[in-house]
């Protein structure tokens, strides 16, 4: 017998799709799609039903203001991992930088290949905010240099950091799948050197001092670790690169950071996204 599957489609800001992430990774789901302010989830149609629709909606609804469901349609069976297989592209980042699944890793013609499969964490390398912190870390990373990725989702940018030629890496985020998700791209990449990947709250650990770090988080989040991060970087006069911020919000955050005596560098955009380099001054 086919089985039958329920297509439910959300519209919600980019810049909650982290938190859509933490509540949907609590149910039983199929597969995932993102787009531009929307996201379809993939049910098993016996694992969709107007509870589960209630209880999930209330649970984002406390994160994520607006949300909403906009449409759900009934499909039958088909190959969900081929799918996913045929239609994740592969990342070109730079000349120098290239972003992945391992089944089209041979693709890249680059000289770093960072292998990352699709799976429910931020910073596949698809989002804009990923791309432009790596072309910022490209830019800015020196070999030897001991760097912290702050909220680091799938790795990514910790795991390009050790390409770059860190001598450490220290990455941490919130989230205990996260924090899996991260150690198994680090493995997957082959990734040898000295690094920690640990769970760990940005408002309660203590920073190490460091050379550079990389925050690819929300505005709320960084509106409230100017401090700590300037306290890290201030004995090396350290590069922090921060994203996660709408161009609308740059002039806000550049200006609030110089407060805690950082001088900004320079700014890259695309589509709504802004990444920031700084550095303590």
């Amino acid at each position: 017998m086919k089985k039958i599957y329920k297509n439910v489609k959300f519209r919600l800001f980019e810049e909650y799709y982290p938190y859509f992430y933490v509540i949907i990774e609590n149910y039983q789901i199929e597969g995932i799609e993102e787009n531009l302010d929307e996201i379809t989830v993939c049910f098993l149609s016996e694992n969709w039903n107007d509870n589960i629709k209630t209880e999930l909606l209330s649970s984002l609804a406390r994160l994520i203001p607006d949300i909403e469901i906009i449409s759900e349609e009934t499909i039958e069976d088909k190959n969900w991992n081929e799918e996913i297989e045929k239609n994740t592209p592969i990342i070109i980042v730079s000349e120098k930088i290239g972003i992945a699944p391992e089944w089209k890793i041979h693709e890249l013609n680059t000289d770093i290949k960072i292998i990352i499969n699709p799976k429910m964490s931020f910073g596949t390398g698809q989002h804009s905010t990923t791309k432009l912190v790596c072309k910022l870390l490209e830019k800015v990373l020196q070999k030897g240099q001991f760097w912290i990725d702050a909220g680091t989702g799938t790795g990514v940018l910790a795991i390009l950091a050790m390409k770059l030629g860190a001598r450490a890496v220290y990455a941490f985020d919130y989230d205990e799948w996260s924090v899996e998700n991260a150690r198994e791209n680090f493995a997957l990449n082959e990734v040898n050197g000295n690094y920690t990947i640990e769970k760990a709250d940005i408002f309660e650990c203590k920073l190490p001092n460091a050379d550079g770090i990389v925050a690819n988080m929300f505005l709320n989040i960084l509106d409230k670790t100017a401090d700590k991060f300037y306290h890290s970087l201030k004995e090396s006069k350290g590069d922090l690169i921060i994203s996660g911020i709408l161009k609308y919000d740059a002039d806000y955050i550049i200006d609030h950071y110089t407060k805690y005596n950082f001088k900004h560098i320079e700014t890259l955009t695309e589509d709504e996204w802004v990444a920031i380099h700084l550095k303590v001054k």
